[in-house]
């Protein structure tokens, strides 16, 4: 009876607790509850191993206070795409799919570059590996591209290793929030890894640069034999913008990209002079903001317009 007694009060302490959480931790803008909010709602572990995630259909869903909008492809458009006009495709990650902003770069561009329609493909945690085989299996058939941009951030040589989420890792909310808390102590107390160490380390595994590396010019050799323009955008870092930390991992990419002429630019050049803490969803979300994303479409324009008409 006193077990009983006991395994109920457990029980009935957690349900409370998972309730204090969805009505007073959950305000919208929780960086872990809405990201687990993205993976339950919005994406699915892809039957190919090399693809990793895709983004479900037709789906819309609130996510850090912002409405997102997929449409039947999976794309972050507003609606489905005339088949005739002109394509630009952004491949990417969170950066590009544009987590926490309202208008991702991908809007702005649509809007700026009327001939054109600009579909936003990025899909968060994702790295640049599975992004191009994404590309190959997934939208290589959709449209006719007259241009693809992979967008590279700097957490794109991670190695992902997906499995499906346990039940409370799916659906609870003050498992999530605990998880994040612990994980916070672990950073404080140098027991894991932060977030600046985390990437420099993913930089360090030369097989894993090597694998992106050689899936990049895979897809650079798709677009020559195809007749489409191919660009490597680096997006940088927000976290400190005045003293970047990612200088060299950058210059690796961009020496890749001019090695293997393919033209690169980096939005670093025209973000490094605003203030970094401006540009974050939250102070607990170094993710691009709108303002962030309006920037980036200014330069990407000039950027564009400028490579299109060469």
């Amino acid at each position: 009876m006193k077990i009983l007694t006991f395994c109920l009060s457990i029980i009935i302490s957690l349900v409370m607790l998972e309730g204090l959480t969805r009505f007073i931790i959950d305000d919208g803008l929780n960086y872990d509850i809405e990201m687990m909010k993205y993976a339950k709602y919005m994406k699915s572990i892809s039957n190919n191993p090399k693809v990793g995630l895709e983004h479900k259909k037709n789906i819309e869903k609130k996510l850090m206070n912002v409405e997102i909008s997929l449409n039947s492809d999976g794309f972050r458009n507003k609606s489905d795409l005339n088949k005739n006009s002109k394509k630009i495709l952004m491949l990417g990650d969170s950066m590009t799919f544009g987590w926490g902003a309202q208008f991702p770069f991908s809007y702005h561009l649509d809007n700026k570059l009327k001939d054109y329609d600009v579909i936003n493909a990025g899909i968060g945690n994702t790295n640049t590996s599975m992004q191009v085989n994404n590309f190959f299996y997934n939208y290589i058939n959709k449209y006719n591209y007259d241009l693809i941009i992979l967008n590279f951030f700097i957490n794109d040589f991670e190695n992902i290793q997906l499995k499906e989420p346990n039940l409370l890792q799916k659906y609870s909310y003050f498992y999530t929030y605990v998880g994040s808390l612990i994980n916070q102590i672990l950073i404080k107390y140098e027991l894991k890894y932060d977030l600046k160490t985390f990437y420099r380390k993913s930089f360090e595994n030369k097989d894993t640069e090597l694998k992106t590396f050689n899936e990049i010019i895979k897809l650079k050799k798709f677009c020559d034999g195809n007749k489409i323009k191919f660009i490597i955008h680096n997006i940088p870092d927000l976290s400190n913008l005045k003293e970047y930390q990612f200088i060299s991992e950058t210059n690796l990419i961009k020496e890749f990209a001019h090695k293997n002429d393919i033209f690169f630019i980096d939005s670093y050049n025209i973000l490094k002079d605003y203030e970094s803490k401006d540009l974050w969803v939250t102070l607990k979300d170094p993710h691009a903001n709108d303002k962030a994303h309006l920037i980036i479409a200014d330069f990407l324009f000039g950027e564009i317009n400028t490579f299109l008409s060469n």
